[in-house]
């Protein structure tokens, strides 16, 4: 067997472990049960990636990326560290929280930020967490296509966060 060969067929088992695996968390997972959000009582949750373990944080931060249909309009629940940034050529405050363990190494930790819009009570920076702090974002998921035309990609965003600070 030549090089080549040798090289593809190792791939393809490699490939074929990690769906396999992929494939029976998935089949035997179900979303964590549906809780109330730690800052508002009334909030029923869809998925709260705060009650995963890092296997099934990856796997939903996965089917989120590849099939974002599933995740529209569903309350998430997450945490991580809170991130802010201010667009350079429209002076528009962004706030992220950079999910998985901030500890951990990149590849065993789901990471990603999540973009947030927090419900109108927020005022920058009045009654906001400090930057790099850890939170919990809870919020209505919702796509957006941003881009130029012809170059237009989607990405997910939290609306309506509430938002709760790590003591």
């Amino acid at each position: 067997m030549n090089a080549k060969r040798r090289t593809f067929l190792v791939a393809a088992i490699l490939v074929a472990v990690v769906l396999l695996c992929v494939a029976s968390v998935m089949k035997d997972a179900s979303p964590a049960p549906g809780g109330t959000a730690s800052t508002n009582d009334s909030v029923k949750v869809d998925f709260d990636f705060t009650r995963m373990n890092a296997t099934m944080r990856a796997t939903y931060m996965y089917r989120l990326a590849a099939m974002p249909g599933e995740f529209e309009g569903k309350t998430i629940r997450v945490s991580g560290t809170f991130l802010t940034r201010v667009d350079e050529e429209d002076g528009k405050r962004y706030f992220g929280c950079l999910l998985g363990d901030p500890g951990g190494c990149s590849c065993c930790s789901p990471g990603g930020v999540l973009e947030f819009v927090p419900k109108g009570t927020y005022a920058w920076p009045t009654n906001f967490p400090p930057v790099q702090s850890r939170i919990t974002a809870t919020g209505r998921l919702k796509m957006f296509r941003v881009g130029e035309p012809g170059e237009q990609f989607t990405i997910p965003r939290l609306t309506d966060a509430d938002l709760a600070a790590f003591r």
